[in-house]
């Protein structure tokens, strides 16, 4: 109701209270009869239907209230609803819009819709028979939410499998970033900041009848629409001989610089990159690799960027051994257009003190990257990683020679130093709790926002940590673990060397640490971290060359996603969620080849 009567009041005012006190992106909001008509056919998240006043009322598709929705990123400023070729106006299309439906072909055949939505075609030989496409669990009564067990990956991880996405080749392979959202699947490669970008759409804990508890459609260069065959979700894929080339970012990198460091990516599905030859940060769009905005006020490379699990705040980290906190604005606002590469700085670091920020203008006020809102000193040398939580207003950050620092969000202070803490890469709970993980000694270790040390632990010289993610709940942690091929770390000069089976023989280590605190597993794995003591309750083990390169949770972390270096997209879930959904549906009448080999013995 919302999303169509955006432009008549009370709908207007309860449309930004839905959106936090603000409009959505103007992308996402109703502007084009034909863009909605084509959504609705192809696309499997989106079940919308009519409301009565698409057939009484043309103010529903005009701004008569002269409301500044925002700008799209073509640049183009939503106003009026475009209209189909046959309608010559608001009023002209509602006209015809009510003669149809009170026609007498729509008066003979309103039955037929009313039996597949409502009545005996809805499941069962008479659905089939009827070519019922129409997305089942919005049925009622096909999910039966009385029997689902909690989905998370991290409460029940023994529960859960792996799943090989088909056809790797046309995922966009090895990653650097992947981000998961309801709908879609972004992929950004190694290549970063020139990276390659892949935007796949998916449906996850969903059967695809073929074995698959969640549906993937890969992405296409073309811009022609293949939404049709993502709806057949029974039958199987057809074969494709087609070139799978990703749109790339124009960028010039600079070497010496780990992607996976460099690379972000926004709850709105865009990228942020950092490694740029001109020290700036990139703004870049997903569905083409296009350079939305640039913003410059480093004076060396960035080594490091991180977003605010809100997406409402970014950090960067620098060769210049500055840390700078900047504002992203989910939408465009008012007045504003897509604001190119070339574009002039957003802003420059101020030379004052550590809490001291930039004097913003109200032309960085217009801008997607807003600042830097403050420059955060402390370290002598080159960031290696950083972070930052909106809602515990913290930024934590680590450089090599400096330990790891913490910053007022608010106010830009330096607000704690970990002594004697060195890490190479850190990371913040939503309960307060930092994570940092030491290349050189292989510790993994945890503090509180006051530096007191709660848990530390070891892995063997022969691994390293290629990612950390925590659980939405703070209360679990996630580490991609791979294989160092020579014992060698970061910065460290053992000489330490594999057996000749490969085999990591954790006896050879130094006795310094407990037995119980180190980390024995096999490489390459994925290992759950209780985030209070550090100790592994659970471990998926993959196979050999199929080291880590990045990880992704999904928001309700009932599907992970990994990416390994072989070029493969695993995608490790419970597929108990969707089994239940299946046999719901069967329970219901529903019937089909596709759903028996799904059914639970």
């Amino acid at each position: 109701v919302l999303y169509y009567l955006v432009r008549v009041e009370p709908f207007t005012t309860l449309a930004i209270q839905l959106q936090g006190g603000k409009f959505d992106h103007a992308d996402r909001m109703f502007s084009d009869i034909s863009a909605t008509w084509n959504g609705v056919l192809e696309d499997m998240s989106d079940v919308k239907e009519l409301v009565p006043e698409l057939f009484y009322l043309p103010e529903a598709l005009t701004n008569e209230n002269t409301i500044d929705f925002g700008t799209t990123q073509l640049g183009e400023k939503l106003d009026t609803v475009k209209l189909p070729a046959w309608a010559e106006s608001p009023i002209d299309f509602i006209q015809k819009h009510r003669m149809a439906l009170e026609s007498e072909y729509v008066s003979a055949h309103l039955h037929e819709w009313i039996d597949l939505i409502f009545g005996y075609k809805q499941r069962g030989k008479e659905a089939v028979a009827a070519n019922n496409v129409f997305f089942y669990i919005t049925y009622e009564g096909t999910v039966d939410i009385d029997k689902i067990s909690d989905p998370t990956i991290f409460r029940n991880p023994k529960e859960v499998k792996p799943y090989v996405v088909p056809s790797p080749d046309r995922c966009n392979l090895p990653a650097a970033a992947i981000h998961a959202s309801s709908d879609t699947v972004v992929v950004v490669d190694m290549n970063a900041p020139a990276a390659h970008v892949a935007q796949h759409k998916w449906q996850p804990n969903t059967p695809d009848g073929q074995g698959t508890p969640f549906l993937f459609q890969h992405a296409k260069t073309t811009t022609s629409s293949s939404g049709g065959t993502f709806m057949r979700m029974f039958k199987a894929p057809a074969a494709s001989g087609e070139e799978w080339q990703f749109p790339q970012a124009v960028a010039f990198s600079v070497s010496g610089i780990r992607s996976q460091a460099i690379v972000s990516i926004t709850c709105d599905k865009e990228i942020i990159t950092g490694g740029h030859a001109d020290n700036s940060i990139r703004l870049i769009s997903s569905d083409a690799a296009k350079t939305l905005e640039t913003a410059y006020a480093h004076c060396a490379p960035v080594t490091c960027v991180s977003l605010s699990p809100d997406s409402n705040y970014l950090v960067t980290g620098s060769r210049d051994t500055t840390v700078l906190l900047w504002r992203i604005h989910r939408a465009l606002v008012s007045n504003s257009g897509v604001i190119s590469e070339h574009s002039p700085r957003t802003g420059t670091p101020s030379s004052n003190s550590s809490g001291s920020s930039s004097i913003l203008t109200e032309k960085d006020r217009r801008r997607r990257i807003e600042g830097p809102v403050h420059v955060l000193r402390g370290h002598r040398s080159e960031i290696l990683s950083c972070c930052v939580n909106s809602d515990l207003g913290i930024v934590v950050s680590c450089s090599h020679s400096s330990g790891v620092l913490l910053h007022s969000l608010r106010r830009g202070r330096l607000m704690r130093r970990l002594d004697g803490v060195q890490a190479h890469i850190v990371c913040l709970s939503s309960e307060g709790v930092v994570m940092t993980w030491n290349e050189s000694k292989h510790t993994l270790s945890t503090f509180t926002l006051n530096g007191c040390p709660i848990a530390e632990t070891q892995l063997s010289y022969f691994c390293s940590v290629s990612c950390l993610e925590i659980s939405v709940d703070g209360r679990s942690a996630l580490i991609g673990i791979n294989s160092l091929p020579n014992g060698g770390s970061y910065n460290n000069s053992s000489n330490l060397q594999l057996t000749k089976s490969g085999v990591v023989d954790l006896d050879l280590e130094s006795e310094e640490t407990h037995e119980k605190n180190r980390i024995d597993v096999p490489s390459p794995s994925l290992c759950f971290l209780d985030m209070h003591t550090l100790q592994v309750f659970h471990v998926l083990k993959l196979e050999e060359g199929q080291d880590i390169t990045a990880v992704a949770l999904n928001k309700d972390n009932t599907n992970l996603l990994v990416s390994t270096s072989n070029k493969q997209l695993i995608i490790f879930t419970d597929p108990a969620l969707s089994f239940k959904v299946v046999d719901q549906m069967l329970k219901l009448g529903w019937e089909g080849d596709g759903l028996r080999p799904l059914i639970k013995s």
